[in-house]
């Protein structure tokens, strides 16, 4: 008998079956959450985009029914606004999004729109998630035709959603990519499609833009920097012009909840001593932007968390929600010109997200 149990705790037979039955349970509910997932974050987007389009939509009809001769300056046009968000968004044969909850407000021609859904789990209810909730929240302004200055002239937009081959919900850094110049000895332009980092949204598209990046050479900075140039051939003409790009913090304090801390370069002295007492985890969210002429053949190197330097035009260092900046620009001199953005918290590579920048003659539409 002790011979015989000896030989059965040797016998190792069928031992990798009974493993692979143990484990395979959970395996498929990993590689099934990660199917919830992806399906959540599609609905996610084609929800957003439905919200874009119908914040447009509403703005550009407000604006129209205001520029009538004889329109009641008193009127109340969210029932309009409601109207054309119902329609565009919940309306499936339109746009393919059904089973949401829809929200929309106006006050001083802002128009706000909120949606709440969900995305049914098909292997989350095994363990009692039946569902992923998702959502998108959208601002737009009114804009009266007719009134103040017309719209301008797009002369330039990135939303970086092409040239790359980033899957969704991945990331990669890239240098000197799509007409942008970065530097050497900095990490690059991080393009990211991971919805959870933004928020659990994405602005525009399926990805945006991190510059506080990862490196992949020894002695690498993080914070990273990208810039592109125009009025090579022909010259920027003197005017007015106007950068607009999106900006959310990637790592956001519960304790600014709410607030939207960046700063032109013409705000008020209070409003940059607020953004410099911001100093929650050294503001690791913070972005830089700049306008810069080219002299004589060059450009000056911009500094590293500077406040309302000569040619610096923007900073943000954190918003909890996607935040568009709409920057005015003046070219007193014809020439050539550069837009540079740098990230200028501290390196850790986490920093502030961008998305859809655009440059524009005028007042960008």
């Amino acid at each position: 008998m002790p011979g015989l149990f000896r030989s059965f705790l040797k016998d190792a037979r069928g031992v990798s079956a009974l493993m692979f039955g143990l484990a395979a349970p959970a395996t498929m509910l990993a590689v099934g959450g990660g199917i919830d997932y992806s399906q959540a974050a599609s609905r996610r987007q084609r929800i957003a985009s439905a919200v874009e389009l119908a914040c447009q939509h509403a703005g550009q009809e407000v604006g129209y029914r205001k520029s009538q001769t004889g329109a009641n300056p008193n009127q109340d046009y969210k029932p309009v606004v409601n109207e054309i968000t119902n329609k565009k968004i919940t309306d499936a044969a339109i746009n393919g999004v059904s089973g949401v909850a829809v929200s929309s407000t106006i006050a001083n021609d802002v128009i706000t729109i909120t949606v709440t859904a969900a995305s049914a789990n098909a292997f989350g209810g095994i363990l009692g998630y039946a569902s992923i909730s998702v959502g998108a929240e959208r601002n737009c302004n009114v804009v009266v035709s007719g009134s103040g200055t017309p719209p301008g002239k797009v002369l330039f937009s990135e939303s970086f959603e092409n040239n790359h081959n980033v899957a969704s919900n991945s990331w990669t850094v890239l240098n000197n990519w799509n007409g942008w110049t970065t530097q050497s000895g900095k990490g690059g332009i991080e393009i990211n499609g991971i919805p959870e980092l933004a928020a659990n949204t994405i602005r525009f598209g399926n990805f945006f833009a991190e510059l506080d990046s990862h490196c992949y050479t020894s002695g690498c900075k993080t914070n990273s920097n990208m810039w592109r140039e125009f009025g090579t051939n022909p010259q920027l003409e003197i005017g007015d012009y106007e950068l607009s790009y999106w900006y959310i913090s990637r790592v956001r304090n519960p304790d600014y909840a709410g607030k939207t801390l960046c700063a032109y370069k013409t705000d008020s002295t209070t409003k940059w001593n607020e953004l410099a007492l911001a100093k929650w985890d050294d503001q690791t969210n913070r972005i830089e932007v700049f306008f810069q002429q080219k002299k004589s053949g060059a450009y000056a190197t911009p500094a590293k968390d500077v406040d309302k330097a000569t040619d610096q035009v923007d900073v943000c260092v954190h918003t909890d929600k996607w935040t568009e900046r709409k920057i005015p620009l003046k070219v007193t001199t014809k020439g050539t010109y550069r837009i540079f953005f740098q990230a200028a918290g501290r390196e850790d590579t986490y920093g502030g997200l961008i998305d859809y920048i655009r440059f524009c003659s005028g007042i960008c539409p």
